[in-house]
This record gives structure tokens, sequence and C-alpha cells, in this order.
């Protein structure tokens, strides 16, 4: 029996929706079949497996080493009218105001030092009916890692290195989670022409344009981009323009110490004593506070930091 519940996740239901609709184009066309594979329907396999095995929604008709089909196991009139319904009950409802803005935790910010100025902007940002992106720009040990980490620990946020994330990468993650915070660190690092483009279509439009199997199809986001670099120097002005930039000074040695320990303690659960022995050896060594959430990762003793700490800086590379 169906599960209607999956209504309320607008993921789904949008998932339905399409192959609804796809279904409604055979019985047009006069097919006699209304099975489909999900590659006809541009529905990720790890969004669509719920319906069928969670909610019951779907069945599988034919499945191969090569192909999967699936066919709605319930009559269309019957999703369509549940469809409406939903749509209709959402578009009615009235929604709080302070649900229209972005959630921040009491302790939002704790672990940033000084910036009360570029922090206004963040919140006015994330509150802000249309998104605004912020660029942070600044050598290690300046605090741009810290904020960013604030921002990922709000509802809906992914976070990416555009060092490793490939073009098809980051076009998966926007269609499949379509994140209403991506965080981008290492920005500068943006090379291949297909990265830039997603990037650039997304912050200007909302849009995010996937061709698969010859197919053109357009998701619409609305997602606010933060993102961190050490230069702006490789990245082009079309990308520049399109975000608030802000180029922030290194913390002096005192100061990163605190930040670090603050990070390790509040966010990563290190207990100070250790926080503090990892925060003087990083702050020491010109490293950033992701050096010491990584270091702290790794260790669970002071031993451990040392270890781990020498081998990361015997293979360090100096740019």
């Amino acid at each position: 029996m169906v599960d209607w519940s999956f209504l309320n996740d607008p993921v789904l239901r949008k998932a339905v929706a399409k192959a609804l609709e796809h279904v409604k184009r055979l019985r047009e066309k006069g097919k006699p079949w209304q099975d489909f594979e999900l590659v006809e329907i541009g529905v990720p396999y790890h969004v669509f497996r719920r319906l069928v095995y969670e909610y019951d929604l779907f069945e599988v008709t034919y499945h191969s080493n090569k192909h999967t089909f699936y066919k709605f196991k319930v009559p269309i009139e019957e999703v369509e009218a549940r469809l409406n319904e939903s749509d209709l009950a959402e578009s009615t409802a009235t929604v709080p105001e302070e649900a229209k803005v972005a959630k921040t935790p009491d302790d939002f910010w704790a672990t940033v030092e000084g910036y009360e100025d570029i922090k206004e902007v963040f919140l006015a940002s994330l509150k802000a009916d249309s998104p605004v992106h912020i660029l942070l720009v600044g050598d290690p040990a300046t605090g741009k890692s810290v904020m960013l980490m604030e921002v990922e620990r709000l509802a809906g946020s992914v976070f990416v290195t555009a060092g490793t994330a490939t073009a098809v990468g980051l076009r998966d993650i926007l269609v499949d989670r379509k994140p209403k915070y991506l965080i981008i660190d290492e920005l500068d690092k943006i090379r291949d022409p297909k990265d830039l483009s997603v990037l650039l279509t997304l912050m200007e439009t909302g849009r995010v344009i996937v061709t698969k199997h010859r197919e053109r199809r357009e998701e619409h986001l609305k997602t606010w981009v933060f993102a961190a670099c050490n230069s702006t120097k490789n990245l082009p002005r079309e990308l520049l323009d399109r975000f608030l930039i802000f180029h922030l000074k290194p913390y002096d040695r005192e100061t990163l110490k605190r930040v670090i320990v603050k990070a390790l303690t509040m966010r990563e659960g290190v207990a100070r004593e250790l926080a503090e022995y990892i925060a003087e050896k990083v702050a020491n060594s010109y490293g950033s506070v992701r050096d010491a959430v990584k270091l702290a990762r790794l260790s669970k003793t002071r031993e451990d930091a040392d270890r781990f700490w020498n081998i990361i800086m015997k293979y360090r590379k100096i740019d």
C-alpha cells in the first residue's frame, strides 16, 4: 500500500512529478506501455529508490545488468490528484516570517575572533530575500576557514573543495542535494572552464543545466555561495563580479591560537589541554584552523599530534 507521506518531501514530490509527466507523454503518443528507466525522467537512483522501497509507489518491471524499468503501482490519475492537492496546500499555507530566513545557532560565530563588521554582512546576506554571495580572500591563518566552518553548520549547507571537485561532480552535487548554501574552499583552484560555467550560471540565474543522452533539462535553485581563496589573481572577472569580496589580514599568533582552541573544543569536542597543545604547534608553524582540525581528528594524545604534524610538515609543498 502506498505511503503518501512522501508528498511532504519536495525532492521526492518533484521526482514523482517527473515520472508522472513522462508517463502522460507516453499515453499521449499512444504507446501501449507505461514503464520507464530513470535516465528517461532525469531522477537520481538514490532519490528514486526511496519511492520504490520506502513508499511503495513504484515497482520494478524488468531488471538486467544494464537496464531497470519501473512503473507506478497505482493509477496515474490518483497520483496526479494527490500531487495537485499537495501543491494547493503548500501554496495556500501561511509561512511564519521567522521561517523564511536562515535560523542560526545560538553560538553562531562563537569561534570567530574579530571581524564584527564582516559577520554583520554575513548575517544580512543569510536574511536576504535573494542570494548575496560572499568571497573571503587571504593567506592561511586569516580566519577564512573558521568563518566557512560556521556557515557549514547551517541546515541545507554543502561543502566542496574547488581543487578536487570536477565539473560533473559539482553539477551532480547541485542537482542531487540542492544546497541552500554552497560553501567552496580553495576557489582559486578552479581550472576547468566547465566548472566555471556551472558556477557562473548558478550564481547569475539560479539555474543548473544538465545535458545527458542528448536531453537537456534545467534545475532552478536558490543557492547562496560562500567561498574562500588565497588569491583572486587567477579568477576571471565575471566570477569575481558576482561576489561581495573581503580581503582579510592574518591573525597574529596569539589570536590564531585562541581561534584554534575555540574551534577544537567547541566544534570538535577536543579536550582543552590537547587543543591548546595542537594550537601551539600549528600556529608556530604558520598553519591554519583547518590544519588544526585535521590534526586533531588524527590525534588522541600529544605524542600523536607530534608524530602526525611532523609527517604533514615533511611533505607539505611550499608554493
